[in-house]
């Protein structure tokens, strides 16, 4: 072989090695990419657990203690480096621990009833100043310096402290992350103490419904046996002979207007099936000779100005001296409140916290509704999967408030590029999922996802600060691409993926 035979050999195997290098590379760069993806799935599902769990928790009323215990099981769980701590704010400022089993007694001893102000370590200063405190040094930081003894005693190399506050900005404490060594919150770490937070806040605050509500309990049972808030007194036909006077401070109407309007025009209709259901109930037991049956209700009452509140209504019959059925007797108690307060439950667990958009767990539902419904009236539907590029780098460049309000103007344009009657759900990280009613061709599957893509590569301007990103977008399409939710699923993400590398080759 001649010279020139050589050297073009030589280059062909060099080109042949460079080849092999890049496509080692990029096999390296989506194992790493899906290994990721797959980190950030699992973690957003372990927080809805967290989340779901704190929640079912509150609804069975267990008490606080037991709650915050479980709140901070839940999220050392999350991360099991951390150490996560409880401390309520009293009335004089001062800060008590709640739950905190992760960290030395001796630590626990020391801060017990500390006055909170700026300076007075993480929690001290979150509660003073009612911000979120990062310290990643404690042993550099000021805000620690009278407490490096405590440091050492802890064994502490950051804190973390957020401070939870009612609706009114009030706050009535600090939930707190603590790191053994010099630690920096993750985007995953942000969320997961705003989340712990939040659950915190309802937790305290349900308790003490419950514990007002307990005592204006026993108030009443000291005035009459079973008497809460409102009682009545109606005759066999129905209309009402007496009403307390705290129904006129419970709805605004008069008692003369009550007992003139009736129980139809008094409850909402719902509630007036189920009283006239038990009315049936109850005549049909007593034609048989039988006692008036006791009836327990939640009952919607319509007040003047169409506001509305919830009554937990207790009824039984009453009886002349003969024993002769003459009428019913009424006790009802505000329990509005209440129904606020697991409404605002029932949200939470099915919102995401940042966006206000629909979760994982709510999508999966509506998904399975929407399929139901597809089949069933031989209609189509799409679902489109979503991940924004060039995330991570304007959270890292410009930090967590700016990724955040982001994510909040993404999902605001997602909204306005579909209909009214379409869901756009956020189902961790930066990735969004789009659920189309009723589409029948591809053509008006893939101009919705051309017009997503268009609306998100306009410039977004977040705190002065003009950022440019831009998404992947997969689709599968109803019943062309599958007939399960599980198999639409999977179309949408290999192609979205599909999507994602071919913009990363170009």
């Amino acid at each position: 072989m001649n010279s020139s035979g050589w050297f073009y050999g030589g280059v062909l195997a060099a080109a042949g090695v460079a080849l092999a290098v890049l496509l080692l590379w990029y096999i390296g760069r989506i194992n790493s990419r899906l290994q990721a993806a797959l980190r950030q799935e699992r973690q957003a599902s372990l927080l809805q657990q967290h989340r779901s769990r704190v929640l079912s928790l509150l609804v069975e009323q267990v008490p606080l203690q037991q709650l915050l215990d479980a709140l901070v099981e839940g999220a050392e769980q999350l991360d099991p480096t951390a150490t996560c701590t409880v401390l309520l704010l009293d009335e004089q400022g001062k800060l008590h621990v709640a739950s905190a089993h992760g960290m030395p007694e001796s630590y626990n001893q020391a801060i017990e009833g500390i006055q909170a102000g700026y300076g007075v370590g993480s929690c001290g200063t979150a509660a003073a100043t009612g911000q979120r405190i990062i310290v990643t040094d404690v042993s550099t930081d000021p805000l620690w310096a009278p407490y490096q003894a405590l440091v050492e005693l802890a064994g502490i190399g950051a804190c973390w402290s957020e401070p939870i506050k009612d609706k009114s900005g009030k706050v009535l404490g600090t939930f707190a992350i603590y790191h053994k060594s010099i630690s920096t919150p993750s985007a995953q770490d942000i969320q997961l103490i705003e989340e712990s937070a939040a659950l915190a806040e309802i937790a305290i605050e349900h308790s003490k419904s419950l514990q007002l509500l307990k005592r204006s309990e026993e108030r009443h049972r000291l005035l009459a046996d079973n008497a809460t808030d409102l009682i009545w007194t109606m005759d066999k036909k129905g209309l009402l002979t007496y009403i307390s006077p705290s129904a006129s401070k419970l709805t605004g109407f008069s008692r003369a207007e009550l007992k003139a309007a009736g129980l139809r025009q008094l409850l909402s209709p719902a509630s007036y099936r189920k009283v006239l259901l038990q009315w049936r109930h109850a005549t049909k037991e007593m034609d048989g000779q039988s006692a008036y049956p006791e009836f327990v209700a939640e009952l919607e009452l319509i007040c003047k100005g169409k506001k509305t509140l919830w009554l937990e209504v207790k009824t039984s019959g009453m009886y002349d001296e003969s024993g002769r059925f003459i009428g019913i007797l009424g006790v009802g108690r505000d329990l509005t409140e209440r129904h606020k307060i697991e409404q605002q439950m029932r949200y939470m667990a099915q919102h995401d916290s940042l966006t206000g958009l629909p979760n994982r767990a709510l999508f999966a539902d509506r998904f399975a509704t929407a399929l139901h419904y597809a089949h069933r009236h031989q209609k189509g539907l799409a679902l489109l999967l979503l991940d924004l590029n060039r995330f991570k780098p304007v959270n890292d460049s410009y930090g967590h408030a700016v990724g955040d309000l982001l994510l909040q103007q993404v999902a605001q344009r997602l909204l306005q590029s579909v209909r009214s009657s379409d869901t756009v759900a956020r189902i961790g990280g930066d990735e969004f999922v789009v659920l189309l009613h009723q589409v029948e061709t591809d053509i008006e599957v893939q101009a919705v996802a051309e017009k997503i893509r268009q609306q998100l590569q306009l410039d977004f301007v977040l705190n002065e600060v003009r950022v440019q990103i831009s998404c992947s977008v997969g689709t599968a399409h109803y019943p062309h691409d599958g007939l399960t939710d599980l198999e639409l699923m999977k179309v949408a993400d290999q192609r979205m993926y599909e999507h994602k590398y071919q913009s990363c080759s170009l």
